[in-house]
């Protein structure tokens, strides 16, 4: 099996979403939650995030991770929301964080929540099998779980 290498940009953590005055906001993400994003990826979706270290470049630290190569064609929006559903998440409609039009789902029996979940974020490969391959997935805090199901 392929494997692709990333690297954070240095000094970057990719992002999250937080509670700000009530709304679910993109914010630039500490280098913990990023790596408990890629640890519940690898729980939720199956996914094989690795982390491969961590290197300190001249703007700051940068995370080097691997995740296995997905070949495929992007997901259409009724895809996108069957794999989600299909996983007990409820479409969280009008909210759209990361990408422009992007969606955002919520579990609220665990208080888990998926943003950016776009065509380029999911992907069909040749068996039909839909892979989600950097959607920004999250345990909500009560606040942000208390913002989310007021949206739901």
């Amino acid at each position: 099996m392929d494997f692709y290498r990333k690297a954070t940009y240095p000094g970057q953590s990719g992002f999250t979403v937080i509670s700000l005055n009530g709304q679910p906001t993109l914010t630039h993400a500490l280098p913990s939650e990023y790596l408990c994003r890629l640890l519940l990826s690898n729980r939720l979706f199956g996914d094989d995030f690795q982390l491969l270290g961590v290197t300190r470049e001249p703007d700051g630290l940068a995370i080097l991770t691997s995740q296995p190569a997905i070949v495929g064609d992007a997901c259409s929006g009724e895809e996108m929301v069957g794999y989600f559903t299909v996983r007990h998440f409820s479409p969280i409609p009008g909210l759209s964080v990361g990408n422009p039009g992007a969606l955002a789902f919520y579990r609220d029996l665990d208080q888990t929540a998926a943003f950016d979940i776009h065509p380029g974020n999911l992907l069909r490969d040749a068996n039909g099998v839909v892979s989600p391959i950097d959607v920004i997935v999250l345990e909500a805090d009560d606040e942000l779980g208390a913002a989310l199901e007021a949206l739901v």
